[in-house]
């Protein structure tokens, strides 16, 4: 009996901790099945982390106008006023979830093979549901969760209709399946927590390279991984920066990532006035040398389903930061004995920061303490192996 085929669906393979971790999972499902790995745009720093032997589909689907043209040129009568409904239901605002199900409908199946399951790995995006369910010929269907779900409840009962004709649901921490099982009508035994496979080996070889700068040795040197959007809480940094100076301590912050709020960041940063303070790096495809050389780690989300970035910076023994409403941080760390978890404001953050900054025995607990805890998901492969080898 040949291996398992086994579809995973990514939109790209840009840099981002999902991506990072989806090709982990792929590192070590290839052991065990034929792998294949369906983007829908062929983009991305991570491309070369393809593992060998993986096939890849670029699904690049066509847009509307393409669509609606063809349309035209052919006389398909019925199409075409499919396509004005479509277009109007558009420009009139609605725009849903079902909406997108009419351009899935008018693409055929992405590819001509069988799989035994396929995983949209992005699970709370409605493009990559809607394709799964619709455009692949697979026998069990799974969506990955990675976070707390950010629709209305309006688009909770429109996607929860989809998410009924899947098998099964893996998330990232307890946290985010509760918080998905409370807006989502799905049956909890189709549900697992499955915690974010890292490379340990990988990150600790990867620490020791040179950074392409050198920290400060004589001020604190505070880090924050991940892309610059909305819910990572970014925006919150120059404005804490700011506060630690003007109360007397000496620091600099370092962002990696980049990103849609980018620009907005860049202003804040003069407004308050850090731009020696508050130093924006880019996308690094070697966080872990910035991560080992600095102080303190901080994540400031506002929403975080199980932070990867923590997972790396706990392994690299770092006094950790993170926030409370990011739901899976707390399966990550346990408050006051091996990091902090505050609120996501401006006030508890620079409070936490200045609590390590003044306690150096504290940090240094913290630490000692966090790098004794097992983060590299050994073992967690063995739960999708047994639901792909399970009958029904």
């Amino acid at each position: 009996m040949g291996k398992k085929k086994v579809a995973i669906l990514l939109p790209w393979l840009k840099m981002g901790g999902t991506n990072k971790v989806a090709l982990r999972f792929i590192r070590q499902l290839v052991d065990f099945s034929d792998v294949t790995l369906i983007l829908s745009q062929n983009i991305g720093e991570l491309r070369s982390e393809v593992p060998d032997g993986v096939n890849i589909i670029i699904d690049e689907m066509k847009p509307f106008k393409e669509i609606f043209q063809e349309d035209i040129k052919k006389f398909k009568v019925i199409h075409i006023i499919k396509d004005l409904i479509y277009y109007a239901r558009v420009k009139t605002g609605k725009d849903s979830i079902d909406n997108y199900k009419y351009l899935v409908g008018r693409h055929g199946f992405i590819s001509n093979d069988s799989f035994d399951c396929a995983i949209s790995y992005h699970g709370q995006s409605p493009e990559r549901l809607l394709n799964l369910i619709y455009r692949v010929n697979a026998d069990k269907k799974v969506a990955w969760i990675h976070g707390k779900i950010s629709f209305t409840q309006d688009e909770c009962l429109r996607m929860e209709k989809y998410y009924r004709r899947l098998d099964h649901f893996y998330f990232v921490s307890g946290p985010t399946m509760e918080a998905f099982i409370e807006k989502i009508n799905v049956n909890p035994a189709k549900c697992t927590v499955y915690y974010n496979p890292l490379d340990k080996n990988e990150i600790l070889q990867m620490s020791d390279d040179s950074m392409d700068l050198e920290f400060n040795k004589n001020v604190i040197n505070i880090l924050t991984v991940g892309r610059i959007s909305s819910e990572k809480g970014q925006d919150m940094v120059p404005a804490i920066t700011r506060r630690l100076l003007d109360n007397g301590f000496n620091i600099c912050w370092y962002l990696i990532g980049d990103g849609g709020m980018r620009p907005e960041i860049e202003k804040l940063i003069v407004k308050y006035n850090v731009q020696n303070n508050v130093i924006l790096l880019g996308t690094k495809t070697n966080p872990y040398c910035f991560m080992k050389n600095c102080d303190i780690y901080v994540q400031p989300s506002y929403t975080e389903g199980y932070s990867t970035t923590i997972c790396e910076a706990a392994i690299l023994g770092k006094a950790i930061i993170g926030t409370s409403p990011s739901g899976g941080i707390k399966d990550q760390i346990t408050d006051g004995n091996d990091g902090l978890i505050v609120d996501a404001t401006i006030n508890s953050l620079t409070n936490a920061v200045m609590k390590l900054i003044e306690n150096e025995e504290l940090r240094h607990t913290f630490e000692r303490n966090i790098i004794k805890k097992n983060f590299s998901g050994d073992g967690e492969i063995k739960k999708f192996i047994s639901f792909l080898n399970t009958d029904g």
